[in-house]
């Protein structure tokens, strides 16, 4: 990795050339929405509301019914997890230079805690775990007397589970910050969930600078992303194609397509620039056509262009799915359903029976709530039953929240 100079701040003063870009809270940019995908959206919405399913003409290239799903293994080796060594890297070269805390802020799901674990890794930082609800409403003194202050280095990685919405929730945090902001908790870098940290900035100290975040990523940088999660394992060269119009979406060749170009460009705009997002929805949609059945008649696979048995016995054909249709929370929303899903993204997760002391609705009240967001896959549950907000209903939850007029946070 090419390095740069860095200002007094700890900030590069030009642009690193890789995918990864650090950049303060302020500079966070998402991708545009391309007109296609906003067309699309309308169309969606409109069907929801008057009703009708697809045109008779419109025969996809390969129809969800004739694919299978991916095991696990396969998955892991067409999207291999997100290696984050390259943003530690450029996380340190702001923590040599910059505030004795710095914070690392980042939407949910977005991959902000990997990248800290990383780092925390790299540099032997002791990783403190986050207080207890008990230690919260309890002004959790012993959990700030433990604060391994003598360490070279921490890293706290969830600041959102080091308060609560609550006449008593908000003591602990408020001491947590004013004393690292006045240097008595040593060096180390705290993370936070983007909803947590738009509601402290209007009830606790927090830092107008020193915040840092993964810049958002847009389609060209999310296609070099998902080439290089491809890995070694797979011995061919791998096509993802649209199973809808059978064109190229990407090619771990690097072959460059106008369709897979919109196609990942929709996919950005639709998590808003969340790289982690875009990787858990992504890999959902992947999909293979079932293996011949022996004795088959090999001459009928094939004959379709693009078909995954290629002319090229060294190519493998994985079809991406079309995105599945956005939960319909939207057609019928109620401010009880709204108070739920906003409590459990401010906190990036609650156990049931504490969302219902948080909140002013009957605990049947809420468990109807969770109850409904489970049906609509915009929330599950834990086996210990801490809820939270799924990844892939994640763009709709926000977007409920937003029509709702609640308060958002910034990405």
């Amino acid at each position: 990795m090419t390095q740069q100079a860095i200002d007094a701040n700890g900030c590069d003063t030009e642009q690193d050339p890789g995918i990864w870009q650090l950049v303060p809270l302020e500079e966070y940019r998402p991708p545009p929405t391309p007109a296609t995908r906003a067309a699309r959206a309308r169309w969606a919405s409109l069907k929801r509301l008057f009703g009708g399913g697809r045109h008779q003409d419109e025969t996809p290239a390969r129809a969800e019914a004739d694919l299978r799903g991916l095991p696990e293994q396969q998955l892991d080796a067409l999207v291999a997890a997100v290696d984050w060594g390259p943003g530690a890297d450029l996380l340190q070269r702001r923590f040599e230079r910059g505030d004795a805390v710095r914070f690392v802020i980042g939407p949910p799901g977005s991959g902000h805690v990997e990248l800290l674990r990383r780092w925390g890794t790299e540099q032997g930082a002791r990783w403190v775990t986050p207080p207890t609800y008990r230690d919260i409403l309890e002004s959790g003194a012993g959990w700030l007397t433990g604060w391994p202050s003598d360490a070279r280095c921490w890293v706290l990685p969830r600041l959102e589970h080091c308060w609560l919405r609550h006449a008593a929730g908000l003591a602990l945090v408020r001491e947590l910050l004013d004393r690292a902001l006045a240097g008595r908790l040593g060096r180390g870098i705290i993370g936070c969930d983007s909803w947590a940290w738009a509601y402290l900035r209007y009830v606790a100290t927090v830092p107008a600078h020193s915040a840092l975040t993964v810049q958002a990523f847009g389609g060209e940088r999310l296609a070099v992303l998902f080439r290089d999660l491809v890995t070694t394992d797979c011995p061919r060269q791998v096509r993802f194609c649209n199973a809808q119009t059978g064109k190229l979406v990407l090619a771990v060749d690097g072959e460059d397509d106008d369709e897979g170009g919109a196609e990942l460009q929709s996919l950005a705009a639709r998590c808003r620039g969340n790289v982690g997002l875009a990787r858990e929805l992504w890999r959902a949609r992947l999909r293979a056509e079932p293996e011949p059945k022996a004795g088959a008649d090999e001459g009928a696979a094939g004959q379709d262009e693009g078909s995954a048995a290629d002319s090229d016995a060294n190519v493998t054909t994985v079809w991406v799915a079309p995105p599945p249709e956005e939960p319909a929370l939207m057609a019928d929303p109620d401010e009880e359903l709204a108070l739920v899903l906003h409590a459990l993204l401010l906190h990036n997760g609650l156990p049931g029976p504490l969302l219902a002391e948080l909140l002013p609705l009957p605990p049947f009240r809420v468990q109807a709530c969770l109850h409904r967001l489970a049906v609509a896959g915009v929330a599950a549950a834990a086996p210990a039953g801490h809820w939270h907000v799924a990844a892939p209903g994640y763009p709709t939850a926000r977007e409920l929240l937003q029509a709702q007029g609640f308060l958002l946070d910034d990405f």
